[in-house]
C-alpha cells in the first residue's frame, strides 16, 4: 500500500466512529376534514375506509348516531363525526367517507366528510391541548399538531365514542 493511501486509512480511523443521529419517534395517523378542518387519528385504531352507501336511521338512537350499514354481512353503527363534536351536520358528498374504528371493544363508522390521507409526523410535533379550551364537552382533543401548510387536530377515539354521553 502507498503511504499516501495508509495516511488517508489512519485520518479516516481517528476520526471515530460516525455518530447516528437517534431516529425521532413518529405518529402514524389517519388524516380527514370536518368543515374544512383536518383531523387525525392513530392508524392503528383503524380497520378500514369505505365509501358512504345506505344508511339506515335507528329510531331514538342519539342525535350523533348517524344509523346503521351493512358493511359486507355486519352491521356497523355509524357515528355523524360533525355532530358529535358540536359542528354542523353536512350533506353527505361524493367525497365523504366512513372511516371504520375500533373503541371500546366496538367496530364503529365515523362519517367524514373526506379522507385526506395516512401520514406520519414527528412525536415532537404535537402541543398538548390548551389547558384554556379543555371543557368536559372538549375532552375528546389528544393534541394538536403543526404540520407546514396546517394544524392537525388529534382525536382521543375512545373519548369520542363515549356513547353514553
Amino acid at each position: 500500500m502507498s503511504d499516501a493511501l495508509l495516511r488517508f486509512a489512519d485520518e479516516l480511523g481517528s476520526s471515530g466512529p460516525a455518530e447516528v443521529a437517534a431516529p425521532v419517534p413518529e405518529i402514524h395517523l389517519v388524516t380527514f376534514t370536518l368543515d374544512r378542518e383536518a383531523y387525525g387519528v392513530p392508524v392503528q385504531r383503524v380497520r378500514e375506509v369505505i365509501r358512504v352507501g345506505e344508511i339506515t336511521r335507528v329510531p331514538q338512537a342519539p342525535e350523533h348516531v348517524r344509523g346503521v350499514t351493512n358493511l359486507r354481512g355486519r352491521i356497523l353503527p355509524v357515528v355523524e363525526l360533525r355532530s358529535r363534536l358540536g359542528l354542523a351536520t353536512a350533506a353527505v358528498t361524493p367525497k365523504s367517507r366512513i372511516v371504520v374504528t375500533e373503541a371500546h371493544g366496538r367496530i364503529l363508522g365515523l362519517l367524514v366528510d373526506a379522507v385526506l390521507q395516512v401520514t406520519r409526523i414527528p412525536a415532537d410535533s404535537v402541543q398538548p391541548p390548551p389547558e384554556d379550551i379543555l371543557t368536559p364537552q372538549a375532552d375528546w382533543l389528544a393534541g394538536v399538531a403543526r404540520r407546514p401548510d396546517r394544524l392537525l387536530i388529534l382525536l382521543d377515539l375512545d373519548a369520542v365514542l363515549l356513547l353514553q354521553r
